[in-house]
């Protein structure tokens, strides 16, 4: 506090280092948000119970209590106004503390943020005012960022694209925000659809699954108001991958599957054919080799009438290339138990997956270990698993590959587990990943 502060301007100061804004003040006071934000702007002065109770909240340490005896008695009623009614005042103190909230939590994340960078944008923002540039300009950019993701988000570790998301997340959502009338273009749903599926598929890798949970429903609603099928079902499609991952019972999500798959009747597209492939799995899981591979049948067919703009994209998440319809193949053998197929699959597969690709290259190793210990050959299998999963660094042992790790150990028979082999990788995957966010 300084002498010549007034009672409003320290309530301000204080909400700005709390991170807390009108509204969310008002309703842990409880009052009305019109009031909080005439506190804030000195057109009314508040009472002793008010004052301490915003002093409580804001943890002031009575300096809130000990402004009310000395602003001036004219403050109290400069400007009065109808308390009951919120104003646009009430709406920019808002946004403005959602503003802090949300440099605050990308300075926590590490992302990029800092007055001097702040202001920049700022300067930016009045230039691109000044000569007429509005949010409808932004697009084209905006979708060439989304692009970039898709051959980002195969090489980066987690830890690095959630700060990149973040900030990101935090433009868009500044830039969706300056709209006054009307609702987002339905190509600003689908860049904010995409970026925040990314953020969920990111926070699954990071083994976060219950904060990807929201980014996921967020994803879908996007996607859904955008009126892109293609992408909806591509974004339902990973979802469903990741709760296959995460051990979620097979039923419910191919109850899912199928729901999903009957949105598109007689259409071919990337996204009904990822659900489809994921349901090849979870038949797969569930011991439906019959089903599993006549579902296999059905995505070759869906993917060979997909166009090469499609089919072509090997380095990006927003294509569906040749190696994912492999690996899905790699995947439903692995778990039939036709270790001949699964290796002939998993061949094919390596043979047009990008030879940099850090992640996919390794589950076809473990599905290929699993696979084999699924055969009978317990020890060999064993053995590879724990060579590769021991070789990756820690931030690309994500959930995928740490859940294909476990199925090599949770395919080895009873009578197999004492061994010592087995017992070392037991060990290996005990000691986990380390995936929080720091």
């Amino acid at each position: 506090m300084t002498f010549s502060e007034t009672f409003g301007e320290a309530l301000r100061r204080l909400m700005a280092d709390r991170g807390i804004g009108v509204r969310a003040l008002a309703r842990q006071v409880p009052c009305d948000a019109g009031h909080v934000s005439e506190l804030c702007h000195g057109h009314k002065g508040p009472s002793d119970q008010l004052a301490a109770r915003l002093d409580e909240i804001l943890s002031a340490a009575g300096e809130l209590v000990a402004l009310t005896r000395t602003t001036p008695e004219d403050a109290v009623q400069v400007g009065s106004v109808n308390s009951g009614a919120v104003h646009a005042d009430d709406l920019d103190e808002d946004d403005e503390m959602q503003r802090r909230r949300l440099l605050q939590a990308l300075t926590t994340l590490g992302a990029a943020s800092s007055p001097a960078v702040e202001a920049i944008e700022c300067i930016r923002d009045g230039v691109d005012r000044a000569i007429g540039r509005d949010e409808s300009s932004h697009l084209g950019e905006w979708e060439e960022t989304v692009a970039e993701y898709g051959y980002t988000y195969l090489l980066l570790p987690p830890q690095l694209l959630l700060r990149e998301l973040a900030s990101d997340l935090v433009a868009v959502q500044r830039i969706a925000g300056r709209r006054t009338q009307g609702r987002l273009t339905p190509s600003w749903y689908r860049v904010t659809g995409v970026l925040a599926a990314l953020m969920a598929k990111t926070l699954c890798n990071m083994g976060q699954p219950r904060m990807a949970r929201a980014w996921w429903v967020t994803a879908q609603h996007a996607a859904d108001t955008s009126g892109d099928l293609d992408l909806g079902l591509w974004i339902a499609g990973e979802r469903l991958v990741y709760g296959l991952y995460e051990n979620r019972p097979p039923a419910i999500l191919l109850c899912k599957a199928d729901r999903m798959a009957d949105r598109a009747p007689g259409i071919s597209c990337r996204g009904l054919l990822h659900v489809r492939t994921v349901r090849a799995q979870l038949l797969a899981l569930e011991g439906a080799e019959a089903e599993a591979t006549a579902e296999l049948q059905a995505c070759e067919e869906i993917f060979g009438r997909l166009p090469m703009s499609v089919t072509g994209e090997v380095r990006s998440v927003a294509g569906w290339a040749e190696d994912r319809l492999r690996y899905t193949e790699a995947w439903v053998y692995a778990h039939t138990g036709d270790h001949d197929r699964l290796d002939a699959a998993a061949a094919r597969a390596v043979a047009v997956l990008p030879s940099d690709d850090p992640r996919v290259r390794v589950q076809l190793d473990l599905l290929r270990a699993a696979g084999h210990v699924r055969a009978g050959d317990t020890s060999e299998g064993v053995r590879h698993a724990h060579a590769v999963y021991e070789a990756q660094p820690d931030e690309h042992r994500t959930v995928m590959v740490t859940s294909l790790a476990r199925q090599v150990a949770e395919a080895v028979p009873a009578h197999s587990r004492d061994e010592p082999v087995v017992a070392g990788y037991r060990e290996l995957l005990a000691s986990g990943p380390r995936r929080a966010i720091t």
